[in-house]
């Protein structure tokens, strides 16, 4: 290395500069591998971060900015719920409802009329309460009978219906009428 100073380079002297060449790249190799990329996926990482906060921020103050619709989306919907669970029958009514029936079908006069209960059908959460009925009279008698059970102040939904022919001015229906009322899981009750 002396030799070097001097103005003579030696093999020694190649070798040495290649020792701390090979050495520096090595350094920087193991710096690149251990510390600079590691470093660029945390950037990375912290940039993705950062974009989706902006993007959930963004959505925020959408959000914020709508809040007063959306509250009278809320109130409309809660109104209807509630519109909604008036016009189903609550399980005491439910005894009566044979009752209200034979009183709509006494109103519309000159009907005889035969109620069956069936048995409920739990569905989801709800449950179903059937009603088989058979009614004898006039057509024009039974379509009133069944106008005034669809537009009776609990929800009623009239199926399988069969209107036999018109003899001597009586004819005879058939339906299934059912009303509904909402059952809570257990599920919900532990809860």
């Amino acid at each position: 290395m002396i030799g070097f100073l001097k103005g003579t380079v030696t093999p020694k002297d190649w070798m040495f500069v290649g020792v701390v060449l090979g050495l520096t790249a090595l350094l920087c190799a193991v710096f690149y591998f251990l510390v600079y990329q590691p470093e660029l996926q945390r950037l990375d990482q912290t940039r993705k971060e950062l974009a989706d906060a902006q993007t959930e921020l963004a959505n925020r103050k959408k959000l914020a900015a709508n809040i007063d619709v959306l509250r009278a989306d809320t109130a409309k919907i809660r109104e209807l719920v509630s519109d909604f669970e008036e016009r189903l029958p609550s399980e005491r009514e439910i005894a009566t409802l044979l009752t209200q029936f034979e009183d709509i079908a006494g109103d519309v006069g000159g009907l005889d009329v035969q109620m069956r209960a069936q048995m409920a059908r739990p569905e989801g959460a709800k449950l179903t309460i059937p009603y088989r009925i058979v009614v004898r009279g006039s057509f024009h008698d039974i379509a009133e009978f069944i106008n005034r059970l669809e537009r009776f102040k609990r929800y009623l939904k009239v199926s399988e219906l069969q209107v036999g022919p018109e003899k001597d001015g009586v004819s005879e229906a058939e339906f299934t009428l059912s009303t509904y009322t909402f059952v809570e899981n257990d599920t919900e009750g532990a809860a």
